[in-house]
């Protein structure tokens, strides 16, 4: 799938929520335009990379997988830095994580504003953090749906019996934290840079990271199972702590 058609396909979302929007004369300074607080946003990078290092950790060291830390120094971010390569594997990653995140937010922000500045908001005002998150998780994944079962997109090459279930335990998971961060910060923002961050470290520089054999999507990645299983343990104990007002961020 070439950039164009990304750009449409992420943008759906959002264009929909616009249109909805106008249709029913909501006003579209309740989408969340503003940061809010730095912390959130904060949170809101940080989660995806947990669940990623507990996620792809865990099948390293068990040896489900095998760690490759050659591919980060051959990154076409470094050389659009204008350092030559082979570099250190650190410049790589650094790069990656800063040109990457830049250019990316430009087409989760078209997902996000129809996902935390439209949808999540809406359902938040009937019903509970927990109940919203599935829903809108739900939705989510179901909607990526056709670009797995078609493949080039998403999937990395597992069966549609691992690809499906595992991709959305992952967005489900990951729903929870965009749930709770976008109903206490109030900003669509939050979503986006989860998403962003997801993106970017799970479904880049993590896999990047994992030598590519025929089952190693089977694990972890966006779809894999160990992931899928992380991200929702993960949400889970983060709520019940929440919930219990145990300290937590």
């Amino acid at each position: 799938m070439d950039m164009s058609w990304s750009a449409l396909m992420m943008w759906t979302p959002g264009i929909t929520a616009i249109i909805t929007a106008l249709i029913y004369k909501d006003k579209f300074r309740d989408f969340g335009w503003k940061p809010g607080k730095a912390k959130y946003l904060g949170y809101a990078y940080l989660f995806p990379i947990l669940i990623g290092l507990i996620a792809y950790g865990l099948a390293w060291i068990f040896g489900w997988i095998d760690f490759y830390g050659d591919e980060a120094s051959n990154y076409k971010w470094v050389r659009m830095l204008g350092i030559e390569t082979p570099a250190p594997v650190w410049t790589g990653l650094l790069s990656k994580l800063s040109l990457a995140s830049l250019m990316t937010i430009l087409f989760a922000l078209g997902e996000e504003i129809g996902w935390s500045g439209f949808l999540t908001p809406k359902l938040l005002k009937i019903t509970s953090i927990p109940n919203t998150s599935i829903i809108v998780g739900t939705y989510w994944a179901v909607w990526h749906y056709p670009a797995i079962i078609e493949g080039g997109v998403y999937g990395y090459g597992a069966p549609l019996w691992i690809s499906l279930p595992g991709f959305t335990m992952v967005l489900i998971g990951l729903s929870f934290f965009r749930t709770y961060l976008v109903s206490k910060s109030k900003s669509l923002w939050t979503g986006t840079l989860l998403h962003v961050s997801h993106n970017v470290i799970s479904m880049g520089i993590f896999f990047d990271l994992t030598v590519k054999t025929k089952t190693a999507s089977y694990f972890v990645s966006e779809n894999g199972i160990i992931t899928g299983i992380v991200a929702v343990l993960f949400a889970f104990t983060y709520w019940k702590m929440k919930v219990s007002n145990k300290p937590m961020i």
